[in-house]
């Protein structure tokens, strides 16, 4: 693997944590008032609206970076 493809591997990764950690983030909001109201509505509507926002930002992440992330069939050769 070159140099140009292990930066844009590393670069697409650190976009996915970044994504992850602010999804992760969302969710404990979304428990933590849930247990303050313990408001089941409040839960799911959480989990529906993170899922609406979130997942249109993995399926641009993957269509962006989706090649980067694939192993190179160089390195696959025994």
């Amino acid at each position: 693997m070159n140099a140009i493809d292990d930066q844009k591997r590393k670069d697409a990764i650190k976009g996915l944590i970044n994504i992850v950690i602010l999804e992760g983030i969302v969710l404990m909001l979304v428990v933590a008032v849930f247990l303050s109201t313990q408001s089941m509505i409040f839960l799911i509507g959480g989990i529906m609206g993170s899922t609406l926002i979130f997942a249109p930002m993995i399926l641009r992440w993957s269509k962006a970076h989706g090649a980067a992330m694939k192993p190179n069939s160089d390195n696959n050769a025994n």
